[in-house]
């Protein structure tokens, strides 16, 4: 997903747009709403006054517009100012943004102690993308020190969400007995539940989905008949919850 999109999506997705002052709330449905016209220029002139003044959503906004170049040009010390600023009142948006750019091995912000901070920070929040990128980073042994029982701890929290990667990160643990006892019929169930999710027609949830079909597949040949069942049963018991209780 660009960077563009991924900044219509965080709007909406976070629901980042009623602030305690009614101008700048003005200010902000009138910059989104000039955005979704193609209008980007007219965006980052209505979201500038309430961002100069502290507002932590316009601050992220045009952040986020400067980090695309859209609408201005292309501007990652900009960007991270005005992150820097919104994490200043515990901007999630900013937080995210931040993180994805200290973990940028070839850019000069590269500092994966402090986006590990700010990952776990937001995932502790209760946030799925930033639960996601830690059962991704304790999985791959990147920017931490490999743990797959920290891995399944992050996967789960997300993966109880509906998030797509999560679960097939959790049927990869499940297949290869990383942090749990190895199981295809658990592996099998959520490569399962990840491959039928909903992909509301988003690209990043399409690649994800597709993915987790590839996986799907891979793991049903390894399993016996009652290796099967046992997969449907867990499936079953799984959304009988709400996926609150997969185990």
């Amino acid at each position: 997903m660009s960077i563009f999109n991924r900044l219509v999506q965080l709007v909406i997705i976070l629901g980042l747009v009623a602030t305690a002052q009614a101008v700048s709330a003005d200010s902000l449905t009138e910059g989104h709403d000039a955005l979704m016209r193609g209008d980007e220029s007219g965006a980052i002139k209505l979201w500038t006054p309430p961002a100069t003044e502290g507002d932590p959503e316009a601050q992220f906004r045009l952040g986020m517009m400067y980090l695309s170049g859209r609408g201005v040009a292309a501007d990652k010390t900009m960007a991270v100012r005005w992150f820097r600023l919104a994490l200043e009142k515990h901007h999630i948006g900013a937080s995210l943004a931040l993180a994805q750019i200290y973990l940028d091995k070839t850019g000069k912000y590269y500092d994966p102690d402090t986006a590990l901070t700010l990952l776990k920070d937001v995932a502790e929040q209760g946030v799925a993308e930033a639960q996601r990128y830690l059962g991704k980073a304790y999985r791959k042994g990147d920017i931490v020190s490999q743990d797959f029982n920290e891995a399944l701890h992050w996967f789960k929290l997300a993966a109880a969400k509906g998030d797509i990667e999560s679960q097939t990160g959790l049927g990869e643990l499940y297949r290869y007995g990383h942090g749990v006892e190895q199981s295809y019929p658990h592996a099998f169930m959520w490569t399962s539940l990840a491959a039928s999710a909903l992909t509301n027609n988003l690209p990043d949830r399409i690649a994800a989905a597709r993915a987790a079909i590839k996986a799907r597949d891979e793991i049903e040949h390894m399993l016996s008949a009652s290796g099967r069942a046992e997969a449907e049963r867990l499936a079953i018991a799984c959304w009988q919850t709400k996926l609150q209780s997969c185990d």
